[in-house]
């Protein structure tokens, strides 16, 4: 179905297009995460008042109060759904609830996986953490996440660069065939042992990884987590030198003559086992919104010049992102400037981010009829060339590993797109609409994970199975899988969706 099949109240204006720079951050962070954030004082409700009127200058609109009725009001109307649909969406949250559990060790943070036997345990991933911080943790187990951000930051180097993962078992080894066993061991030997660390952290250019979106993520993990609580607040104004040299750190890779980020590294995000380099939508989206939780953060602790230089950053790089990694017509973000591919990710983030409802629905029909498969979103349309997949990947049957396998936390993290158009979009057909999609996708993510026996890294497209192959085995119950479908499930129950 195309645009003009969706009912609008009137016909879209090019300032539509973008979210309003007076959108309160804490509501705007809320409906993104999945939770609603008290005003705990007057005094409180002033700080966000001031820091809404200071983005609304500039000649930036302010909305009007239809519009923040709209994104105020809660709509408790249940979608309707079968009873053993709803009792499904019930018994799988209480078996995510207990694998996340398993994620966290605490004093050191939160792992990709949650079996010792599998990949990515024992290891904090900085983009990994991040994401599921937003969706998951900083309401449901706070000190998770000063934990992680804890750990991640001491390792902090001297030019601001942070370890991209910290670990304490050899992922190289826990990765290759045949000596999977030998993680744990030599690394109790050669890290413990010799050097006398307990954990060793991973910095980008380290164990072929380039992870340029390390710095990003951070970022904003740590602003999200100073919005939701005290203890994120108090991690703030303890470490925010270490976040101003963090993102100084990553300016150096900012192009002057625009603000975009520019990477050198051929695998330089999460999707990691593709070779691409130069001015990416995702990381950019990400850079932008680590520029605006600075900014917030710096207002809110009484930082107004670091406030004030985060802002205008903020502002130029949001107008350049528009300007040459967002496609109008497609309604899309581009997987990089210059190119007429769709990334999802960057097209979900950049809609909870920088777009407002009304072009989040566009974007929306864009990804339904260029990467929507029967086990949920695709990375990108069209995929990469085959030679552009890293050689490793490509030796043991994994060259669709990002390129055209489906990561279902990808799928989930959309429904927060659609939950943002249905609280948002001035239409109340347009909102009905997606209300009942974020209900319906929710289901469809239970039910593939529920037939596959485990919210499985990975999957084939069609077929609804995990992609499992002869040299790899996708973890059984991945962390990101996790948090990105509790995060919606807990909003949709808020909410008195389901």
């Amino acid at each position: 179905m195309d645009m003009k099949e969706i009912p609008s109240n009137e016909p879209e204006k090019e300032a539509d297009l973008v979210a309003s720079e007076s959108d309160n951050l804490l509501e705007e962070v809320s409906q993104n995460e999945g939770v609603d954030i008290p005003i705990e004082s007057d005094e409180t409700a002033k700080e966000i008042e001031k820091y809404r009127q200071e983005l609304s200058g500039g000649g930036s609109k302010v909305e009007g109060t239809e519009q923040l009725r709209i994104k105020h009001q809660k709509d408790i109307t249940p979608v309707s759904i079968a009873e053993k649909d709803r009792e499904d969406i019930e018994s799988f949250s209480a078996e995510s609830l207990k694998e996340l559990e398993k994620t966290y060790e605490p004093g050191f943070g939160i792992f990709p996986a949650s079996d010792p036997k599998e990949n990515f345990y024992e290891q904090i991933w900085t983009r990994d953490f991040a994401h599921a911080s937003g969706n998951f943790f900083e309401t449901q187990n706070p000190q998770a996440v000063k934990d992680s951000l804890e750990t991640i930051f001491s390792h902090q180097k001297e030019n601001g660069m942070l370890p991209l993962r910290v670990e304490k078992q050899y992922m190289m080894l826990k990765l290759t065939p045949f000596l999977r066993g030998l993680a744990k061991p030599m690394f109790n030997i050669i890290e413990r042992k010799i050097k006398g660390r307990e954990e060793r952290p991973v910095y980008e250019g380290q164990d072929f990884s380039g992870a340029e979106d390390t710095v990003p993520a951070a970022i904003i993990a740590a602003g999200e987590f100073f919005v939701t609580s005290q203890e994120g607040r108090k991690f703030a104004e303890e470490n925010f030198d270490k976040l101003k040299l963090a993102l100084d750190f990553f300016e150096t890779k900012v192009d002057p003559a625009d603000g975009l980020a520019s990477v050198k590294t051929k695998n330089s995000d999460w999707l990691d086992s593709i070779k691409r380099t130069g001015k990416l939508g995702g990381i950019n989206v990400l850079w932008a919104r680590s520029l605006k939780m600075m900014s917030f953060m710096a207002s809110q602790l009484g930082k107004d010049e670091d406030a004030h230089e985060y802002r205008e950053k903020f502002q130029k790089t949001k107008a350049v992102i528009m300007e040459k990694l967002y496609d109008k017509e497609g309604a899309y973000f581009r997987a990089e400037e210059g190119t007429n591919r769709i990334e999802a990710t960057a097209s979900i983030f950049g809609s909870l981010y920088l777009l407002g409802p009304a072009e989040c629905a566009r974007v929306q029909e864009t990804l339904k009829s260029r990467l929507k498969a029967p086990s949920g979103l695709k990375n990108f349309d069209p995929p990469y060339p085959r030679k552009q997949v890293l050689t490793p990947h490509k030796l043991i049957g994994l060259s669709g590993y990002q390129n055209e396998f489906v990561w279902p936390w990808v799928t989930c993290q959309n429904i927060q797109a659609k939950i943002k158009i249905a609280r948002e979009h001035q239409d109340s057909v347009v909102r009905d609409r997606f209300k009942k999609e974020a209900v319906e996708d929710l289901l469809d993510m239970t039910k593939l994970f529920k037939d596959a026996g485990g919210a499985y890294e990975i999957f084939e497209p069609d077929s609804r199975k995990p992609a499992i192959k002869r040299f790899y085995k996708p973890p059984k119950n991945i962390m990101g899988n996790l948090a990105a479908y509790e995060g919606a499930h807990l909003q949709m129950k808020e909410l008195g969706w389901i």
